[in-house]
């Protein structure tokens, strides 16, 4: 294998202090040892920086600490990916668990990519606290395609994660204008995917566990626990825009999945109070502009209703 290191381990934090041993005690026991640890303080008030100076002088990690004044997750795992020299990385969440060999499973497929302009990731299952799958299995073996067809035509559910090719990504977000999403909240990673899932670049699924999933319920400030708030509402709305306008004409076979779509950019858009104007005129495709203005009275109502009972729209 190559004396260089080799994976870039990214871990976005905000008042995180109390779960990030957790990623510690995972990263240590890694059977992969070729990886160097990025923590990328989003402005924590807790003790999360002593925390990390108590990791450095351990020695058992190589380990990068990095802070900022609170952007939101979605911009600092941005500006965690800009730091990367490395081939490949993953973003491992503050309160994450993976399970030992899950580095050196990703490593083994990844590295066996000859192409790998043509990739952007593999990406494999999670597992819960009592190790059972969270969500579905991939179909066969697994297979290489795009999200989109992972999503809708194998119809994959549940929680999936991964790792990336750092040059493909890069590129990518090299791209991509993430500071006009600064200080809106919760945004979807699906707003930076959709891109460059939609133009064509490969997706490696495989039917291995590489992530433990682990919900802390009693967590306040769990995203668990305040996705859906209206506070993300400007974010929502545009995860549910870019699967329009950047899936585009693809979308076409997936004629469920567009209307679902197109009604929770609507349901967003109230919560938002984004003008009426915009939301008819931010869809870019003729034919899906025209669906939108159809359905509009129908996402009203529904929206009324929804709001009544203070529930979410989630496909």
């Amino acid at each position: 294998m190559d004396t260089e290191t080799q994976i870039s381990v990214i871990t976005p934090s905000y008042n995180r202090a109390h779960t990030l041993i957790r990623v510690y005690e995972c990263l240590k026991k890694q059977t992969f040892k070729d990886f160097i640890w990025i923590i990328m303080d989003d402005g924590s008030k807790d003790n999360t920086r002593e925390l990390i100076e108590s990791f450095q002088k351990e020695n058992v990690l190589e380990i990068q600490y990095y802070y900022h004044d609170n952007k939101g997750k979605f911009i600092t795992v941005f500006k965690g990916v800009e730091k990367v020299k490395t081939p490949y990385f993953v973003v491992i969440d503050s309160d994450d668990s993976w399970p030992e060999d899950s580095f050196q499973i990703l490593y083994d497929e990844v590295s066996s990519i000859e192409n790998k302009d043509e990739f952007i990731a593999v990406m494999g299952n999670s597992v819960d606290e009592d190790g059972k799958l969270i969500g579905s299995l991939y179909p066969g073996n697994g297979f290489i395609g795009s999200i989109l067809e992972m999503r809708y035509k194998y119809k994959v559910r549940g929680d999936k994660s991964g790792i990336f090719i750092t040059n493909t990504y890069q590129k990518e977000l090299a791209k991509f204008d993430y500071t006009i999403y600064e200080g809106k909240g919760h945004i979807p990673q699906s707003v930076l995917y959709n891109i460059y899932d939609a133009k064509g670049l490969k997706t490696k699924f495989i039917n291995k566990n590489i992530r433990n999933y682990l919900k802390d319920v009693n967590d306040p400030i769990s995203l668990d626990n305040t996705l859906w708030f209206d506070t993300n509402a400007f974010g929502l709305r545009a995860g549910y825009l870019s699967f329009v306008n950047d899936y585009n004409a693809l979308l076409y076979a997936y004629p469920v999945p567009l209307i679902r779509n197109i009604i929770g950019y609507h349901y967003y858009s109230f919560i938002n109070k984004t003008p009426l104007l915009s939301i008819l005129k931010d869809i870019k495709n003729p034919i899906f502009k025209t669906i939108s203005v159809f359905t509009l009275p129908f996402s009203y109502v529904y929206y009324l209703i929804k709001t009544m009972k203070k529930r979410p729209f989630i496909i």
